[in-house]
């Protein structure tokens, strides 16, 4: 099993469990917010929804980003998993403002909402279950790498989040009737954090960046082992397409080096990278 296979298969199990629970936990919490009458329980519902939407996405990523290079697309479809990302990202950005416009619209009209031990049992399993999620998705990522799941464990986490201001509001909100509105503001403000968080990671290696100091000190390694020399290298590049990535430098070899040993030197050095580093290198040779 290569390393996009690898990928897809845990962002296809991941995306399977959140979608379960997150309906699940939808079902339970927007019952809850009806029967409560609070539009904070209710936009945390809808969060917890969006979650299995963002997850139903990440499936399809996991589906399509395994399919192999073809002539169409020769470094694979592994791009496929940010542009999932990206989406999970434009999706989280609606439902905060979404509800924030919501929020404001009952703050002026002094809408309250009542809260009971349904909303606390509520907010406490909500908070469990979505930080159990939220690690499990972490923990998927860790193993596979693969970023629409770092993007998933965060929308859970940040769904954890907002229960927990929303239970802090529960526990206080009968001495204020502007909780409900206010909470409903900040549970969007969280959104909008994770929603930055998601889109900015998706769109760095779609638009190209620069390659890690780790990377570059990693390839400088293999060069000095190689017993060539790594003070040369420069001009990094590095295009990364889901579980493929490829990175082109120049490196400099003896002006009376010929053209044959300092290719062969070159392929080495692309060998090793690919073989260390699972990094396809294309070396550019200069003289000096």
């Amino acid at each position: 099993m290569n390393k996009n296979e690898i990928k897809s298969k845990y962002m296809i199990i991941e995306g399977i469990v959140s979608v379960i629970v997150n309906i699940l936990l939808f079902a339970f919490k927007y019952a809850v917010g009806i029967f409560s009458g609070s539009l904070s329980i209710i936009a945390d519902a809808w969060h917890s929804l969006s979650d299995s939407i963002s997850s139903i996405i990440v499936i399809i990523g996991g589906i399509f980003s395994k399919k192999p290079a073809d002539k169409e697309h020769p470094f694979g479809h592994g791009r496929i998993e940010l542009i999932t990302s990206f989406i999970v990202g434009i999706m989280l950005i609606f439902i905060g403002y979404t509800f924030f416009a919501e929020a404001i619209k009952n703050l002026l009209n002094k809408q309250t909402a009542t809260f009971n031990k349904i909303s606390i049992i509520a907010m406490i399993v909500s908070i469990i279950i979505k930080e159990i999620l939220a690690q499990y998705s972490f923990w998927a990522y860790r193993k596979s790498g693969a970023k629409s799941l770092y993007a998933d464990a965060w929308h859970h986490r940040s769904d954890s989040i907002t229960s927990i201001i929303i239970l802090v509001g529960i526990l206080i909100g009968k001495n204020f009737w502007q909780v409900d509105g206010i909470l409903s503001i900040i549970v969007s403000i969280v959104i909008f954090i994770a929603a930055f968080d998601v889109i900015k990671s998706s769109i760095k290696p779609l638009i190209g960046e620069y390659p890690s100091e780790e990377i570059i000190n990693k390839i400088k390694n293999i060069t000095k082992e190689l017993n060539l020399n790594a003070e040369s290298l420069h001009h990094f590049h590095i295009h990364i397409y889901g579980a493929h990535t490829e990175i082109t430098f120049h490196i400099r070899f003896p002006k009376d080096m010929t053209v044959f040993e300092a290719h062969n030197m070159a392929t080495l050095l692309e060998n090793e990278t690919r073989e260390k580093l699972f990094i396809e290198a294309t070396i550019h040779i200069e003289a000096y």
